[in-house]
């Protein structure tokens, strides 16, 4: 049985610096808009993003992951002792839904509807 809540998705906020050293340490094709393609195999190649970190934030790392009832996941996380980052919005006009959580232990973790 598969996996019901993949990552499908991740995200690296980084300085220019930091996106460089990425895109060369890897090979990786990035679009100006800053979306990685890492060219993994068909089977396993979830796409992934750079975002500009601003001005003393730390840089990070996210993992997106698809869960079939975003809202239960979502409240299951803070039930858990997550905080909210980014509460459930769309994405974009026509796009999936989303949520960002932080982990109690500091680590964002994006939730995606499948």
């Amino acid at each position: 049985m598969p996996d019901p809540n993949p990552i499908v998705f991740w995200q690296i906020a980084t300085t220019p610096e930091g996106r460089a050293f990425y895109q060369e340490l890897f090979d990786w094709q990035v679009t100006d808009d800053g979306r990685i393609d890492p060219r993994g195999p068909g089977d396993f190649d979830p796409k992934g993003s750079f975002l500009p970190v601003k001005e003393g934030q730390q840089p990070f790392f996210s993992p997106w992951f698809r869960v079939l009832d975003l809202r239960a996941t979502f409240e299951k996380a803070q039930a858990l002792g997550a905080t909210v980052v980014i509460p459930v919005r769309r994405q974009f006009e026509g796009g999936p839904h989303i949520a960002l959580v932080r982990a109690p232990d500091g680590q964002s973790i994006g939730l995606v509807q499948a």
